[in-house]
């Protein structure tokens, strides 16, 4: 959840890191600067606004040397080590923007989407050397900027959910997925995935073909099958960098973006329902999820439920002793995988294994360390 920042000058004792030289001329001692941080405070929590480049931190020091000159140090270790600088000369304030923040991060090693701990010192240089201030963090995720998938320059949204207990967070493309091919090329093909419109019953809503993506077939999104059933992340469809979510992946987003336990409603965008639905529209952490419709195997035949409802594919396949509603049975589960359904009228999710040959719509999750 995204914290308002009020940055208040308050003034903190620093802790100086003192070294002495010999002046040859008066056989006296110097001392460097001593630096104390007035903000901003320690232990901010911020994201990045790529929407609001421009927005600004404000960092304000004072030190005991007029003559000293100034250099903001980042690190992703408290011990200061393999930072990257900000020269700031010898005012003692400097706004640092998002856009200067996304850039340190980056230089770090931090990748994109993702969260670090940034530690930060100003040091000050004087003619007897340099010293440094107490070191102070933030938290900072980056630019949450759509991605733009190599293989054909299509853009998707990026949305983050984060369990508030623990911290731990998972990035997904904010639109259902519409690729072609494959990461390394190869064709996905007609049997694989098929689009809004391709058959002549679809429905008049063409101009949502986009939104609602593709319809893949659960063997064509997670692509090796073998390593899908055994358990193990599979990137399927998805860009590099990116994989199939799970389905315990999934579960982590509806328990993440409950709405007084409506997931189904914090999930779905309204204007992407039919107009008449009576439980959508939220739309919480940026999802953007849409009522797609389905495909019922083969995929030639017309998408049906435009508008009222939607399934995705988990890269998840049932295997006996799970348990599902409805009571499925087991005998299927060889040719099913598991899905996450969603009604117009409904603020539930529904869990089920259906067909692999149908025709399910599918998001994808960002490889984290």
């Amino acid at each position: 959840m995204k914290r308002t920042l009020f940055f208040l000058a308050v003034i903190t004792v620093g802790i100086a890191i003192v070294s002495c030289n010999k002046n040859t001329n008066e056989g006296e001692e110097q001392q460097v600067a001593q630096i104390a941080i007035y903000s901003p405070d320690d232990l901010e929590e911020f994201d990045l606004e790529y929407d609001n480049q421009d927005k600004s931190l404000t960092f304000e020091w004072e030190s005991d040397d007029p003559t000293a000159t100034y250099s903001i140090l980042f690190s992703l270790s408290e011990d200061m080590s393999a930072t990257e600088a900000i020269e700031v000369g010898a005012e003692t304030t400097r706004d640092v923007t998002h856009a200067e923040f996304d850039e340190i991060l980056g230089a770090l090693g931090v990748k994109e989407y993702n969260g670090a701990t940034l530690y930060w010192a100003i040091q000050g240089t004087t003619a007897a050397g340099n010293s440094m201030s107490e070191v102070r963090s933030m938290d900072l995720f980056r630019f949450y900027k759509p991605f733009v998938d190599p293989r054909d320059n299509e853009e998707y949204r990026v949305c983050r959910v984060e369990d508030a207990l623990t911290g731990d967070y998972a990035v997904w493309l904010a639109d259902n997925m519409r690729a072609t091919v494959y990461a390394d090329g190869t064709a996905i093909g007609a049997e694989g995935v098929r689009f809004y419109g391709d058959n002549p019953d679809d429905g008049t809503m063409t101009d949502m073909k986009d939104i609602y993506g593709g319809y893949y077939t659960w063997t064509a999104a997670v692509r090796d099958v073998a390593s899908a059933e055994s358990g193990t992340q599979v990137q399927g469809v998805c860009p590099d960098g990116w994989h199939m979510p799970s389905k315990d992946e999934w579960d982590f987003l509806i328990n993440g973006c409950t709405d007084e336990d409506e997931p189904g409603t914090a999930l779905k965008e309204a204007s992407y329902w039919d107009a008449n639905a009576t439980n959508v529209g939220k739309n919480s952490i940026g999802f953007n999820m849409a009522g797609a419709g389905y495909i019922w195997e083969p995929l030639t035949n017309r998408i049906d439920d435009e508008g009222m409802n939607t399934y995705f594919w988990t890269a998840t396949a049932p295997k006996e002793g799970d348990v599902y509603p409805w009571d499925p049975p087991v005998a299927d589960f060889p040719t099913q995988g598991v899905t996450y359904g969603f009604a117009a009228n409904d603020f539930g999710a529904a869990l089920y294994p259906y067909n692999r040959g149908r025709g399910f719509s599918v998001r994808c999750v960002l490889d984290l360390d």
